[in-house]
């Protein structure tokens, strides 16, 4: 199986990565995994270069990463998101030497800096956070530079033969990010999945959001997630994203969607599935892997 992910090597990206291939394949079977931006991998999918794209898609602390749904949305066509990986979350400050009172700046992805915050200021409140593209950037540096640690995942640290200068790191011990798994088509019914919708009005008008509001409820369809992304073709317009439990095929959601398809086309509208997928619980890499 060919994934690609966003790099670079050794983020949580390629934690779920793995951590996606191997529940469908098992530990044996050899994965090849690339990395690129996510633009690039939605790209590599739809140029039929891999089997399966894993992005980030939500954080339990820093919210969605709108990069990735808005990109879903204009590449409807081609692309469905066909499963999803949740990944624990655990940061840990490493560097060269482990030696705290060596350290002279900390240096993270700003995600990473902001789900640490509490305990940085506690503990390291005197030494500067200088954000990077990556965890894995930061880990790279502190293995070449002393003075350095990073905020990383254990796992990064010890690929870049890093030492814990203090574990548990992360502010909320449950955190986690999900990611999304893309495929030229989306899962046939598992009995336990769920679909993502984008709407996008034409007109506003009052009401709006009550008339969706009332598909989902008539046909007895429960929303787990909703959000607004700004509508890149024109200024304060924004597309609705609704995901919800069920799969596309069920009769409620059909006749839920049909509703809604009827309803934003009379103000000039459009309304696009995203993929139905199986639900899933959160995972975490042992520490062998």
């Amino acid at each position: 199986m060919r994934i690609v992910t966003l790099g670079p090597k050794g983020t949580f990206s390629e934690e779920a990565a793995l951590l996606y291939g191997r529940r469908m394949l098992g530990r044996e079977v050899r994965l090849e995994i690339a990395f690129s931006t996510i633009l690039g991998c939605l790209e590599q999918l739809e140029n039929h270069q891999v089997d399966r794209v894993v992005l980030p898609a939500e954080n339990m602390v820093d919210g969605i990463i709108g990069i990735t749904f808005d990109l879903l949305i204009e590449k409807h066509d081609f692309i469905k998101v066909c499963d999803e990986v949740h990944v624990a979350i655990r940061h840990v400050l490493a560097s060269r030497s482990g030696e705290a009172a060596q350290i002279r700046e900390i240096l993270s992805h700003p995600s990473a800096l902001n789900q640490c915050a509490a305990h940085l200021t506690a503990a390291f409140a005197d030494l500067p956070q200088i954000p990077v593209a990556s965890t894995a950037e930061a880990a790279a540096r502190a293995a070449q530079e002393e003075q350095i640690a990073a905020l990383c995942s254990p796992r990064t640290a010890r690929q870049y033969g890093l030492k814990i200068i203090k574990e548990q790191m992360e502010d909320y011990q449950t955190n986690q990010t999900r990611f999304l798994v893309c495929g030229l088509t989306d899962t046939p019914p598992t009995g336990n999945d769920r679909t993502l919708l984008a709407v996008r009005f034409g007109v506003n008008h009052p009401g709006q959001l009550f008339a969706l509001s009332k598909a989902f409820m008539e046909n007895e369809i429960d929303l787990t997630f909703v959000q607004s992304r700004p509508y890149k073709i024109r200024p304060q317009d924004y597309v609705i994203l609704f995901e919800m439990e069920g799969h596309r095929s069920e009769p409620r959601l059909k006749t839920a969607f049909a509703q809604i398809e009827a309803y934003v086309r009379k103000t000039g509208g459009w309304k696009r599935i995203l993929g139905s997928y199986p639900r899933r619980e959160r995972e975490e890499l042992l520490l062998d892997d």
